[in-house]
Order: structure tokens, then C-alpha cells, then sequence
């Protein structure tokens, strides 16, 4: 009989020579000199075409700076795991983004507990994981995971979801949670992106996710703040090297911090509005959209003398009913079109990660200079010298929203 977990010569041997082989995450590569694509890409055993694919913000694939940063694309995923020294299902389990119950059911482990160092453990592909998942009952999220992609994943709709799990924030996910399936199959909701698309279509002149792809402009923009310590750091990052960026304030904040969106009009920065205490104005009255619109408006033309003209919506989240609210009041809605998710991957190289892949020419950047009590934006400071580097030596130019889409600023 195998001994399980045990220390002895046997194991130390079987896990020296079954290495494991399950699928490595995306990864951060910074050029150094003398590096080519070719070398990159023959360095972590992957094809140039790869490397450009999964860098969607390269313009010039064939001119790489010293500095630049480049995604890795995660390897393919093997078909198997050789248990090591130490390890649990639910380590095993975490390193693998698989859920305990998926990967004892592809294994026909009756006993969790019972592994033993060099066991070869099968991988379930998507297709299983996704069919044993729902077979299951369960979801364990994994990094990267959003409510949206996993109801994709798993064809039922986020609404079902968050009400079998009782969520009430549906961006507040972390990795490891185990989520409940609801019980009664449910269609998935529209592709999110076809929805916003859809939005843009039926207001051209209202709403927005991002400017013209025929040109090199980006636009850099922050939402929650103004937040005395780390909005303050980002401004001097933006003053460092060059940059303006547009500032989705809070009016609540403001009125805590108004020196700090002086600051903001005074170095070249365009001022939003982002609502009075951030709601989700999918579920607020016509009277509350008006409040929290009019008093952020109010605050922030007391600090600075501007009325705002741009807004961006709490969550992104707006209905027809609440354009045509907002475009009464006169305003522009401001989504995005690349999502760095820095409020929750709170780590440089995974904000890089969320962030290059999915930036183009006439993109709108998601960051956030502040948060909820207590939460920090350190990594949203630090990745900004890097992401800009990078950026502009592929030949982006750094606007303000307004200038992206040739809007006004203010009223």
C-alpha cells in the first residue's frame, strides 16, 4: 500500500521526477536590451504569433523598446497534475482554478484526504468542467473570474447567480469562493459588450465606450476619488511624465477633498461626474438620479468654478431610461472600453495583465484613485510609470476624454 503524504526516500523521488504540469497563469516580461519577439517567444516555448495576440495593444510588433512590458500568454493547459509533497486537494484545487468537487469527480476520489506524493491527478477540460460544475451544483472562482464570465461559462444568467448566493455587489468575487448553481436551468443575459455596443448604436451622440480607431489617442481615466493620499501620488505620477487624464469624482469625496480637484483643473486634468455616494442608477428614481447628478454638479463648480458635462455611471451600469435621464441633464456617459480591475487585482504585474491585452487606439482605460474605507491604491500608483512607458513607446498619445471623442469638458 502507497503511503499517503509520507516523508521517505520513495516520494522524495516520485516528486523529483513527476514534476507538475498543471497550467501556468499569464505572466508579466520586461524587455531587456538586445530582446526580439523571437527570443521572447522562444524563451517561454510559444510562437511569435502568440506573444502579438495576446499583446493586442502592440502597434508596432516589430519595434520593442528596452523597459517595455509584455504579457505571456498562460501555456496550454496539460492534461494532468503529479501530486508533490504537501499538497491538499484544496491547494491543488487553488493553483489549478478547478474546484475541489470537479477534480474528485474526474479522479474518482471517494476519499479527499487520501493522496499520495507522485499520484498523476487528470485535469478536467473546460467542456468537463464547465458539465461537472453544473452537475455539481458549485463554482469555485478563480482568477479572472467575473459574475458576467462565469455565467457565460456556465450558460445560466448572473442574475440567477447572484441571487442563489445572496450577492449583493456582484463585482465583490475573490478567488477560492465557492458559488452555488441555481438549481432551475436559466438562460445567460446577452453578451455584455453587445449590450453597451447596442447603447452606443441607439445613443451616438450621448454615450460612449471609446474613441475613433483611427488614430493614436488613449484616454487615461480614474473613478471614486478624490482621495487625499493616492489621488494626490497619481497626480504627481501624471505630472512626471506628461500625461492629463480625466478624474470621475465623487461628490461626497469632493466635498471632503475640494483642494484636490483644484489641483486636478490647475495641471491640465478634465473633472467628471461620477454621481454624489455611488449608486447603481439602474435601481434609483428619476428624483434620485437628478440629486445625485445636481449635487456632485453643485460641489464640484463650488471648488473649481466648472460645471461638469461628463459622467460616468457607477458599475458602468445604466438602462435606456437612465440616458435619456442623464442626456436631460445635459450630460455625456463615459464608459470604457479596457478594464485594468485594480480595485481587486491589487497587484502591478496582474493590473498590467487585466490592462495591455485589451487596449487599442482610441481606448478608454478603467483605473480607480480611491475606494471604500480603509482600501488601498498603492498598486494603481505604482503600475502607472510602467504602463505609460509602454504605451507611449508604441506610439500612444495620452489624452483627456473630451479630447478623445471631441466633446466639450464643462457646461
Amino acid at each position: 500500500m502507497r503511503k499517503i503524504i509520507g516523508f521517505t526516500l520513495t516520494a522524495v523521488m516520485a516528486a523529483l521526477v513527476w514534476m507538475p504540469s498543471f497550467a501556468e497563469a499569464a505572466q508579466v516580461h520586461r524587455v531587456s536590451s538586445g530582446e526580439t519577439l523571437f527570443l521572447i517567444a522562444q524563451k517561454y516555448e510559444i510562437t511569435v504569433e502568440e506573444l502579438i495576440k495576446q499583446n493586442g495593444y502592440l502597434r508596432t510588433p516589430n519595434r520593442i523598446s528596452v523597459g517595455q512590458v509584455l504579457i505571456v500568454p498562460q501555456k496550454e493547459e496539460q492534461s494532468s497534475y503529479v501530486v508533490r509533497q504537501g499538497d491538499i486537494l484544496y491547494k491543488i484545487s487553488q493553483k489549478l482554478g478547478v474546484s475541489m468537487e470537479v477534480l474528485a469527480q474526474e479522479n474518482s476520489l471517494d476519499d479527499w484526504n487520501r493522496l499520495y506524493v507522485g499520484q498523476k491527478l487528470l485535469i478536467p477540460s473546460e467542456d468537463n468542467n464547465r458539465l461537472m460544475s453544473l452537475s455539481q451544483e458549485v463554482y469555485t472562482v478563480k482568477k479572472g473570474d467575473s459574475l458576467y464570465k462565469i455565467a457565460q461559462t456556465l450558460g445560466i444568467s448572473m442574475t440567477s447567480l447572484a441571487e442563489t448566493n445572496g450577492l449583493e455587489n456582484w463585482n465583490m468575487l475573490y478567488v477560492g469562493q465557492t458559488l452555488k448553481l441555481p438549481k432551475t436551468a436559466t438562460q445567460p443575459e446577452p453578451d455584455f459588450q453587445y449590450s453597451t455596443a447596442q447603447l452606443a448604436r441607439t445613443y451616438p451622440d450621448t454615450f460612449y465606450l471609446r474613441g475613433s480607431a483611427n488614430t493614436n489617442k488613449i484616454a487615461l481615466t480614474f473613478d471614486d476619488g478624490p482621495n487625499e493620499k493616492y489621488t494626490s501620488q497619481i497626480l504627481e505620477a501624471l505630472k512626471q511624465y506628461n500625461v492629463p487624464a480625466t478624474f470621475f469624482v465623487l461628490g461626497s469625496k469632493v466635498e471632503q477633498h475640494p483642494e484636490v480637484i483644484r489641483r486636478m483643473v490647475k495641471e491640465g486634468h478634465v473633472v467628471g461626474n461620477h454621481t454624489w455616494i455611488h449608486p447603481d442608477l439602474r435601481k434609483v428614481s428619476e428624483s434620485r438620479l437628478i440629486s445625485e447628478m445636481q449635487r456632485t454638479e453643485d460641489v464640484v463648480y463650488q471648488a473649481t468654478g466648472l460645471r461638469t458635462a461628463l459622467m460616468r455611471p457607477p458599475y458602468g451600469a445604466v438602462l435606456p431610461q437612465v440616458i435619456e435621464g442623464l442626456k436631460g441633464l445635459d450630460y455625456k456617459v463615459i464608459n470604457w472600453s479596457v478594464d485594468s480591475v485594480d480595485w481587486r487585482d491589487q497587484n502591478v504585474d496582474q493590473i498590467l495583465i487585466n490592462t495591455l491585452p485589451d487596449v487599442r487606439q482610441g481606448g478608454i482605460l478603467l483605473f480607480h484613485d480611491a475606494g471604500g474605507e480603509g482600501e488601498t491604491r498603492a498598486a494603481t500608483v505604482a503600475v502607472l510609470p510602467e504602463l505609460i512607458y509602454t504605451l507611449k513607446a508604441q506610439g500612444y498619445e495620452f489624452v483627456t476624454v473630451d479630447e478623445l471623442l471631441n466633446l466639450s469638458p464643462y457646461k
